[in-house]
């Protein structure tokens, strides 16, 4: 007989739901290495930083986005050489380059503002649909053909003159030789190959693509990138070495600050999730000059490819010594948009969903509520499977429903509480 399980004691399935965890992410001693970081595993995957020098976009059939390698070591408090690259004066790829022009003024870099576009993309006309900075879209050939000549300068301090030719179809197609114009090669990397990946990255010393991202995806970057800091010694903007952490690009996070962590609301900031990738970024730590410390007034709401939300307090920060930074990791569940609940309501989620034996439940009810409400579970035919009524009280309210023996398919899951109605998808596998 298929039961429909009302926990005896509701806060033991809420403290289940808001367990606190603690997760480490590095960047190892001297910051040479990248941390690619997922939350629901509690994971993180390193690689190390010089093992790709440029980037590009393949997560779809629009994008043609090309980014730099920012992320360079430290070393007694200096940064490591790391990868540049620059506008070039021509467009002509036959043309000869004199090292002695690439300078700072000529730098290229990305600006975390967006997985779509990076450093090779910083000319474009954002007026313009056509226009992707290294080429322009053609729309009677369907391609990109590509503008301009640009030049990189690699951690050895050699130099490489690059051209991307095109974007056919799912197809990259460049070609990079030194700047004399010696050892020219060419390079196809086909979005194909990389799918379910952010990025295909590839390294100029050896020649082909890297395999940098875990298969098993990510929520964080943790890494080393420039960014523009006010300088108090010129009282000007200069691009600096930061440690931070960027998100995924289908990752959005909210920032609250000097606030109480144990006693902060995701409701209250439900509204201010942003796509920017460097919300979380650096400044969650800062240097007195003689030691590190972190913001303890500050939260970040990141909410995942899948609607799943986590709060992370930022407890630690090591500095080069191990690259450590160290967060308390809050599991919110998964938290969809509350425009459609009724006044009664202030949430009503499911998950696991798609659901395999059990699906959770979490209902959050307003005061002066009703005190009983009725579950209603019914299939893509109309037909009920399951109804209960199940006692409830103002606040958080945590229920467990079985599902194995429910066959795999859609499933709608309505909520009746006094004249107010609710409802949610169901996926058995």
């Amino acid at each position: 007989m298929k039961k429909f399980i009302l926990l005896s004691l509701t806060f033991i399935f809420v403290s289940s739901l808001f367990s606190q965890t603690i997760q480490e992410i590095s960047t190892g001693a001297g910051y040479k290495k990248q941390s690619f970081v997922n939350l629901a595993a509690g994971t993180e995957t390193q690689v190390n930083d010089n093992s790709w020098d440029i980037a590009f976009t393949v997560f779809g059939l629009q994008d043609a986005g090309i980014f730099i390698n920012e992320s360079s070591g430290s070393s007694m408090g200096q940064s490591l050489p790391g990868v540049e690259a620059f506008w070039t004066l021509t467009d002509d790829f036959s043309v000869a380059l004199d090292p002695a022009d690439l300078t700072v003024d000529f730098r290229l870099l990305n600006d975390e503002k967006s997985w779509n576009y990076g450093a090779f993309n910083a000319d474009r006309d954002p007026t313009s649909p056509f226009d992707y900075g290294w080429g322009k879209y053609n729309p009677a050939t369907n391609s990109v053909s590509g503008t301009d000549v640009f030049a990189v300068k690699l951690r050895d301090g050699s130099f490489k003159k690059i051209e991307i030719q095109s974007l056919v179809g799912t197809t990259y197609k460049f070609r990079y030789a030194n700047l004399d114009g010696s050892d020219e090669k060419t390079v196809s990397i086909n979005k194909a190959d990389h799918a379910g990946k952010l990025l295909a990255y590839f390294s100029f010393t050896t020649g082909t693509t890297a395999n940098v991202e875990p298969a098993t995806g990510f929520d964080l970057f943790y890494c080393r990138y420039i960014t523009k800091l006010f300088d108090p010694g010129t009282m000007t903007e200069i691009d600096y070495n930061v440690t931070g952490i960027l998100h995924n690009r289908n990752v959005t996070v909210a920032k609250a600050m000097n606030i109480n962590p144990a006693t902060v609301q995701y409701s209250s900031y439900k509204d201010s999730f942003q796509t920017k990738l460097d919300v979380i970024g650096h400044d969650w730590k800062a240097f007195s000059g003689v030691a590190w410390s972190v913001d303890d007034k500050r939260v970040y709401f990141v909410r995942t490819a899948n609607q799943h939300v986590w709060k992370l307090h930022f407890i630690d920060f090591e500095g080069s010594t191990t690259g450590t930074g160290v967060f308390e990791k809050t599991d919110l569940g998964i938290i969809s948009g509350t425009d459609d609940l009724p006044t009664g309501i202030s949430g009503f989620d499911i998950f696991p969903n798609p659901a395999t034996t059990e699906a959770n439940i979490l209902l959050n009810l307003k005061e002066n509520a009703a005190s009983d409400a009725r579950l209603v579970l019914q299939n893509l035919e109309g037909k009920i499977v399951f109804e209960r009524n199940i006692p409830v009280q103002n606040g958080l309210n945590g229920f467990v429903l079985p599902t194995a023996d429910f066959p795999a398919g859609l499933y709608f899951l309505n909520l009746n509480l006094g004249n107010e109605t609710v409802s949610r998808k169901i996926v058995k596998n």
